[in-house]
Protein backbone atom coordinates (compact mmCIF):
# COMPACT_ATOMS: atom_id res chain seq x y z
CA UNK A 1 0.00 0.00 0.00
CA UNK A 2 3.05 2.48 0.81
CA UNK A 3 4.73 1.75 -2.66
CA UNK A 4 1.17 2.58 -4.39
CA UNK A 5 0.19 5.95 -2.23
CA UNK A 6 3.58 7.46 -3.51
CA UNK A 7 2.90 10.39 -5.36
CA UNK A 8 4.82 11.27 -8.43
CA UNK A 9 7.48 14.57 -8.34
CA UNK A 10 6.14 17.87 -8.45
CA UNK A 11 8.48 19.17 -11.03
CA UNK A 12 6.03 20.82 -13.37
CA UNK A 13 4.49 22.78 -10.30
CA UNK A 14 8.47 24.37 -9.61
CA UNK A 15 9.06 25.62 -12.77
CA UNK A 16 5.86 26.87 -13.69
CA UNK A 17 6.54 29.05 -10.76
CA UNK A 18 10.25 29.73 -11.19
CA UNK A 19 9.19 31.34 -14.32
CA UNK A 20 6.09 33.12 -13.38
CA UNK A 21 8.40 34.64 -10.19
CA UNK A 22 11.08 36.30 -12.26
CA UNK A 23 8.67 38.81 -13.75
CA UNK A 24 11.66 41.69 -13.32
CA UNK A 25 10.73 41.90 -9.74
CA UNK A 26 7.38 44.14 -10.34
CA UNK A 27 9.70 47.22 -10.61
CA UNK A 28 9.76 49.88 -13.10
CA UNK A 29 12.65 51.96 -13.72
CA UNK A 30 11.87 55.17 -11.91
CA UNK A 31 12.37 56.88 -8.56
CA UNK A 32 9.27 56.13 -7.04
CA UNK A 33 10.49 58.50 -4.32
CA UNK A 34 9.75 61.41 -6.29
CA UNK A 35 12.45 63.73 -8.03
CA UNK A 36 10.23 66.62 -7.37
CA UNK A 37 11.77 68.42 -4.02
CA UNK A 38 12.16 72.03 -2.82
CA UNK A 39 14.97 71.71 -5.92
CA UNK A 40 11.96 73.38 -8.10
CA UNK A 41 13.01 76.44 -6.22
CA UNK A 42 16.81 76.49 -8.38
CA UNK A 43 18.78 79.44 -8.52
CA UNK A 44 18.74 81.08 -11.72
CA UNK A 45 22.61 80.82 -12.87
CA UNK A 46 23.93 77.52 -11.93
CA UNK A 47 27.24 76.14 -14.01
CA UNK A 48 29.92 73.48 -13.68
CA UNK A 49 30.04 70.31 -11.76
CA UNK A 50 27.66 69.08 -8.91
CA UNK A 51 27.94 65.94 -6.99
CA UNK A 52 24.46 64.57 -6.25
CA UNK A 53 24.43 61.33 -3.42
CA UNK A 54 20.57 60.03 -2.17
CA UNK A 55 20.05 57.74 -0.09
CA UNK A 56 16.30 55.88 -0.29
CA UNK A 57 14.51 53.53 2.33
CA UNK A 58 11.89 51.41 1.08
CA UNK A 59 9.44 49.16 3.49
CA UNK A 60 7.36 46.43 1.35
CA UNK A 61 4.28 45.58 2.62
CA UNK A 62 3.07 43.26 -0.32
CA UNK A 63 2.84 42.27 -3.60
CA UNK A 64 -0.01 43.14 -5.75
CA UNK A 65 -2.30 41.51 -8.40
CA UNK A 66 -4.53 43.34 -10.74
CA UNK A 67 -7.48 43.70 -8.31
CA UNK A 68 -4.98 45.67 -5.88
CA UNK A 69 -4.74 43.34 -3.15
CA UNK A 70 -2.26 39.80 -2.48
CA UNK A 71 -0.88 38.79 -6.49
CA UNK A 72 -2.90 35.55 -7.45
CA UNK A 73 -1.88 33.21 -10.19
CA UNK A 74 -3.04 30.18 -11.98
CA UNK A 75 -1.83 26.57 -11.70
CA UNK A 76 -2.22 24.46 -14.49
CA UNK A 77 -3.85 21.05 -14.15
CA UNK A 78 -2.73 17.55 -15.26
CA UNK A 79 -2.75 14.13 -14.53
CA UNK A 80 -0.95 12.27 -11.15
CA UNK A 81 1.44 9.71 -11.84
CA UNK A 82 0.77 7.18 -8.49
CA UNK A 83 3.10 3.92 -9.11
CA UNK A 84 1.30 1.04 -8.68
CA UNK A 85 -2.11 2.02 -10.22
CA UNK A 86 -2.80 1.67 -14.13
CA UNK A 87 -1.96 4.63 -16.48
CA UNK A 88 -5.89 3.91 -17.03
CA UNK A 89 -6.74 4.82 -13.51
CA UNK A 90 -3.91 7.79 -12.69
CA UNK A 91 -6.07 10.33 -11.03
CA UNK A 92 -6.71 13.72 -13.01
CA UNK A 93 -6.81 17.18 -11.40
CA UNK A 94 -8.11 20.84 -12.52
CA UNK A 95 -6.59 24.33 -12.30
CA UNK A 96 -5.31 25.33 -8.63
CA UNK A 97 -4.53 29.18 -7.75
CA UNK A 98 -1.84 30.47 -5.92
CA UNK A 99 -1.47 33.83 -3.25
CA UNK A 100 1.97 35.35 -3.15
CA UNK A 101 2.37 37.29 0.05
CA UNK A 102 5.77 39.48 -0.28
CA UNK A 103 6.95 41.75 1.94
CA UNK A 104 10.76 43.02 2.56
CA UNK A 105 12.71 46.17 2.16
CA UNK A 106 15.15 47.69 0.01
CA UNK A 107 17.98 50.54 0.76
CA UNK A 108 18.90 52.18 -2.07
CA UNK A 109 22.30 54.75 -2.19
CA UNK A 110 22.80 56.84 -5.13
CA UNK A 111 25.78 58.52 -6.58
CA UNK A 112 25.85 61.12 -8.97
CA UNK A 113 27.91 63.43 -11.51
CA UNK A 114 26.47 66.10 -13.03
CA UNK A 115 27.86 69.25 -15.34
CA UNK A 116 26.02 71.77 -16.49
CA UNK A 117 27.65 74.42 -19.67
CA UNK A 118 28.92 77.80 -19.13
CA UNK A 119 27.85 78.26 -22.86
CA UNK A 120 23.82 78.74 -23.49
CA UNK A 121 21.87 77.28 -26.40
CA UNK A 122 18.78 78.40 -27.39
CA UNK A 123 18.61 80.16 -23.98
CA UNK A 124 19.44 77.50 -21.51
CA UNK A 125 22.44 74.93 -20.55
CA UNK A 126 23.04 71.21 -21.57
CA UNK A 127 22.99 68.81 -18.62
CA UNK A 128 24.55 65.64 -18.20
CA UNK A 129 24.47 62.99 -15.60
CA UNK A 130 26.06 59.78 -14.56
CA UNK A 131 24.07 58.17 -11.77
CA UNK A 132 25.59 54.62 -10.07
CA UNK A 133 23.37 53.25 -7.53
CA UNK A 134 24.22 50.63 -4.96
CA UNK A 135 21.23 48.08 -3.79
CA UNK A 136 20.32 46.17 -1.18
CA UNK A 137 17.57 44.21 -1.04
CA UNK A 138 15.81 41.86 1.71
CA UNK A 139 12.51 39.76 0.56
CA UNK A 140 10.14 37.50 1.63
CA UNK A 141 7.98 35.08 -0.10
CA UNK A 142 5.57 33.02 0.53
CA UNK A 143 3.17 31.33 -1.56
CA UNK A 144 0.62 29.34 -0.74
CA UNK A 145 -2.79 27.81 -2.23
CA UNK A 146 -5.09 25.08 -1.83
CA UNK A 147 -4.44 21.57 -3.80
CA UNK A 148 -7.14 20.95 -6.16
CA UNK A 149 -9.46 17.96 -6.19
CA UNK A 150 -8.57 14.71 -7.54
CA UNK A 151 -10.74 13.09 -10.26
CA UNK A 152 -10.36 9.26 -10.27
CA UNK A 153 -11.69 7.78 -14.07
CA UNK A 154 -12.97 4.24 -11.96
CA UNK A 155 -13.33 3.56 -8.39
CA UNK A 156 -10.28 2.23 -6.13
CA UNK A 157 -10.51 1.05 -2.41
CA UNK A 158 -11.29 4.30 -0.01
CA UNK A 159 -7.97 3.72 1.57
CA UNK A 160 -5.70 3.72 -2.19
CA UNK A 161 -7.62 6.77 -2.83
CA UNK A 162 -7.75 8.68 0.92
CA UNK A 163 -3.75 7.92 0.74
CA UNK A 164 -2.84 9.37 -2.36
CA UNK A 165 -5.17 12.10 -1.96
CA UNK A 166 -3.17 13.07 2.00
CA UNK A 167 -0.19 12.89 -0.54
CA UNK A 168 -0.88 14.73 -3.24
CA UNK A 169 -2.03 17.65 -0.70
CA UNK A 170 1.04 17.05 1.45
CA UNK A 171 3.01 17.61 -2.07
CA UNK A 172 1.07 19.95 -3.46
CA UNK A 173 1.75 22.70 -0.37
CA UNK A 174 5.10 21.73 0.26
CA UNK A 175 5.95 22.68 -3.40
CA UNK A 176 4.48 25.92 -3.36
CA UNK A 177 6.27 26.28 0.29
CA UNK A 178 9.42 24.90 -0.95
CA UNK A 179 9.07 27.70 -4.28
CA UNK A 180 8.65 30.65 -1.65
CA UNK A 181 11.54 29.97 -0.12
CA UNK A 182 13.30 30.37 -3.16
CA UNK A 183 12.24 33.36 -3.33
CA UNK A 184 13.34 34.68 -0.37
CA UNK A 185 17.04 36.30 0.28
CA UNK A 186 18.66 39.00 1.14
CA UNK A 187 21.38 40.74 -1.49
CA UNK A 188 23.34 43.34 -2.25
CA UNK A 189 25.43 45.04 -4.95
CA UNK A 190 25.87 47.24 -7.98
CA UNK A 191 22.41 48.29 -9.52
CA UNK A 192 21.32 49.58 -13.13
CA UNK A 193 23.35 52.64 -13.99
CA UNK A 194 22.11 56.04 -16.13
CA UNK A 195 23.16 57.96 -18.24
CA UNK A 196 21.26 61.15 -18.54
CA UNK A 197 21.57 64.35 -21.05
CA UNK A 198 19.14 67.51 -21.15
CA UNK A 199 18.40 70.72 -21.52
CA UNK A 200 17.99 73.37 -18.64
CA UNK A 201 16.21 77.05 -18.75
CA UNK A 202 15.88 79.14 -16.29
CA UNK A 203 14.25 82.06 -15.83
CA UNK A 204 12.48 84.53 -13.36
CA UNK A 205 9.56 82.27 -13.32
CA UNK A 206 9.89 80.01 -15.24
CA UNK A 207 12.59 76.51 -15.24
CA UNK A 208 12.53 73.81 -17.87
CA UNK A 209 14.19 70.90 -17.74
CA UNK A 210 13.91 68.30 -21.00
CA UNK A 211 15.79 65.33 -21.53
CA UNK A 212 16.42 61.59 -21.82
CA UNK A 213 17.69 59.02 -19.51
CA UNK A 214 19.60 55.37 -20.76
CA UNK A 215 19.18 53.24 -18.27
CA UNK A 216 21.73 50.17 -18.69
CA UNK A 217 21.92 46.77 -17.44
CA UNK A 218 24.80 47.06 -14.90
CA UNK A 219 23.15 45.17 -11.97
CA UNK A 220 23.53 41.23 -11.26
CA UNK A 221 20.31 39.81 -12.60
CA UNK A 222 19.60 36.45 -13.12
CA UNK A 223 16.18 34.94 -14.36
CA UNK A 224 15.43 32.88 -11.25
CA UNK A 225 13.29 33.55 -8.53
CA UNK A 226 15.80 35.26 -6.41
CA UNK A 227 15.63 38.41 -5.86
CA UNK A 228 18.32 40.83 -7.66
CA UNK A 229 20.04 44.50 -7.45
CA UNK A 230 19.42 44.90 -11.80
CA UNK A 231 16.45 45.09 -12.94
CA UNK A 232 16.89 42.82 -15.45
CA UNK A 233 19.13 42.60 -18.99
CA UNK A 234 17.81 45.14 -21.13
CA UNK A 235 17.63 48.55 -21.65
CA UNK A 236 15.15 51.55 -20.77
CA UNK A 237 15.26 54.60 -22.67
CA UNK A 238 13.23 57.55 -20.35
CA UNK A 239 12.58 60.56 -22.24
CA UNK A 240 10.85 63.40 -19.57
CA UNK A 241 10.46 66.69 -19.29
CA UNK A 242 9.80 68.89 -15.41
CA UNK A 243 8.26 72.44 -15.59
CA UNK A 244 8.38 74.48 -12.43
CA UNK A 245 6.53 77.94 -12.50
CA UNK A 246 6.67 80.31 -9.29
CA UNK A 247 3.66 82.32 -9.44
CA UNK A 248 5.42 84.69 -6.51
CA UNK A 249 8.95 84.76 -4.98
CA UNK A 250 7.81 82.07 -2.07
CA UNK A 251 5.38 79.33 -4.26
CA UNK A 252 6.80 77.13 -6.68
CA UNK A 253 4.83 75.03 -8.93
CA UNK A 254 6.30 71.61 -10.43
CA UNK A 255 5.36 68.95 -13.32
CA UNK A 256 7.38 66.39 -14.42
CA UNK A 257 6.08 63.60 -17.56
CA UNK A 258 8.30 61.34 -18.13
CA UNK A 259 8.18 57.85 -20.21
CA UNK A 260 9.54 54.28 -20.31
CA UNK A 261 10.67 52.51 -23.58
CA UNK A 262 11.75 48.95 -22.69
CA UNK A 263 13.68 46.48 -24.91
CA UNK A 264 13.65 42.74 -24.83
CA UNK A 265 15.44 41.15 -21.28
CA UNK A 266 17.35 38.89 -23.28
CA UNK A 267 17.77 36.19 -20.28
CA UNK A 268 13.76 35.27 -19.60
CA UNK A 269 12.80 37.06 -23.51
CA UNK A 270 10.22 39.25 -21.49
CA UNK A 271 9.25 42.29 -22.61
CA UNK A 272 7.66 44.42 -19.89
CA UNK A 273 5.22 47.11 -21.92
CA UNK A 274 6.38 50.83 -21.78
CA UNK A 275 5.18 53.19 -19.21
CA UNK A 276 4.28 56.59 -18.37
CA UNK A 277 5.07 58.60 -15.05
CA UNK A 278 3.69 61.85 -14.33
CA UNK A 279 4.61 63.86 -11.34
CA UNK A 280 3.43 67.49 -9.49
CA UNK A 281 4.86 68.90 -6.69
CA UNK A 282 3.56 72.37 -4.72
CA UNK A 283 6.41 73.94 -2.25
CA UNK A 284 6.59 76.92 -0.44
CA UNK A 285 9.76 79.05 0.95
CA UNK A 286 9.53 79.33 4.82
CA UNK A 287 12.96 81.02 6.41
CA UNK A 288 14.24 77.66 7.37
CA UNK A 289 13.41 76.31 3.96
CA UNK A 290 11.26 74.57 1.18
CA UNK A 291 8.18 72.68 2.67
CA UNK A 292 5.89 71.27 0.22
CA UNK A 293 3.61 68.03 -0.93
CA UNK A 294 3.94 65.82 -3.94
CA UNK A 295 2.81 63.00 -5.89
CA UNK A 296 3.21 60.54 -8.57
CA UNK A 297 1.99 58.23 -10.88
CA UNK A 298 3.51 55.54 -12.90
CA UNK A 299 1.76 53.35 -15.42
CA UNK A 300 2.00 50.84 -17.97
CA UNK A 301 0.27 51.46 -21.12
CA UNK A 302 1.56 48.93 -23.14
CA UNK A 303 0.80 44.93 -22.11
CA UNK A 304 3.59 43.17 -20.90
CA UNK A 305 5.20 40.17 -23.48
CA UNK A 306 6.04 36.72 -22.88
CA UNK A 307 4.78 37.20 -18.89
CA UNK A 308 3.52 34.00 -16.87
CA UNK A 309 1.33 37.04 -15.49
CA UNK A 310 -0.28 38.11 -18.63
CA UNK A 311 -0.26 41.54 -19.28
CA UNK A 312 0.40 42.44 -16.13
CA UNK A 313 -0.04 46.29 -16.42
CA UNK A 314 2.39 47.58 -13.24
CA UNK A 315 0.14 50.98 -11.91
CA UNK A 316 1.63 52.70 -8.33
CA UNK A 317 0.23 55.90 -7.13
CA UNK A 318 2.03 57.83 -4.45
CA UNK A 319 1.50 60.74 -2.51
CA UNK A 320 3.69 62.26 0.74
CA UNK A 321 5.39 65.35 1.45
CA UNK A 322 9.33 66.59 1.62
CA UNK A 323 11.43 69.54 2.94
CA UNK A 324 14.57 70.91 1.72
CA UNK A 325 16.77 73.15 2.89
CA UNK A 326 20.84 74.52 3.01
CA UNK A 327 23.27 73.27 5.05
CA UNK A 328 25.41 76.22 5.25
CA UNK A 329 28.55 74.08 6.72
CA UNK A 330 28.89 72.16 3.58
CA UNK A 331 27.83 74.43 1.38
CA UNK A 332 25.02 71.75 0.15
CA UNK A 333 21.19 71.55 -0.71
CA UNK A 334 19.36 68.79 1.38
CA UNK A 335 16.42 67.68 0.70
CA UNK A 336 14.24 64.92 3.01
CA UNK A 337 11.06 63.38 1.96
CA UNK A 338 8.65 60.34 2.50
CA UNK A 339 6.04 59.39 0.10
CA UNK A 340 3.37 56.36 0.34
CA UNK A 341 1.79 54.37 -2.07
CA UNK A 342 -1.85 54.82 -1.98
CA UNK A 343 -3.20 52.57 -4.77
CA UNK A 344 -1.48 49.89 -7.25
CA UNK A 345 -1.83 47.36 -9.30
CA UNK A 346 1.23 44.54 -10.56
CA UNK A 347 3.83 46.55 -7.79
CA UNK A 348 5.37 46.30 -4.80
CA UNK A 349 3.38 48.35 -2.81
CA UNK A 350 4.96 50.25 0.20
CA UNK A 351 6.43 53.83 1.14
CA UNK A 352 9.76 55.81 0.66
CA UNK A 353 11.95 58.07 2.57
CA UNK A 354 14.73 59.38 0.97
CA UNK A 355 17.31 61.84 1.86
CA UNK A 356 19.56 63.09 -0.48
CA UNK A 357 22.36 65.93 -0.74
CA UNK A 358 23.28 68.19 -3.92
CA UNK A 359 27.02 69.88 -3.97
CA UNK A 360 27.47 72.96 -6.39
CA UNK A 361 31.22 73.58 -7.76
Amino acid sequence: MTRMTQVASFVFLMGALAGAYAAEGFEPRYNLAGSLGGEIFAPPDQTGWAIGMAVTRVPVRRVTGGDGKDLTFPLPGGTLSVPGIPSALQPSYGPGMATVQGDGSMTRSDLAVAYLTKDQYAGGRLLFVLDLPFIRKDQHIGISGAAPALSWPAPLPAEVQAGVTGQFQAQYKDALAAQGAASTAIVHGLGDAELMAGWQYVGERLRVLGGAALVLPTGKYDAGPRPDTGTGNFRTLRPALQVAYLPTANIALGAKLSVGLNTRNRDNQLRSGNWVGIEMAAGYMTPIGVVGVHALRVQQYQDDDNNPFGASRFRSTNAGAFFTTRLPVVDAIMTLQYIDTTSSRYAKHGSFTQLRLIKLF
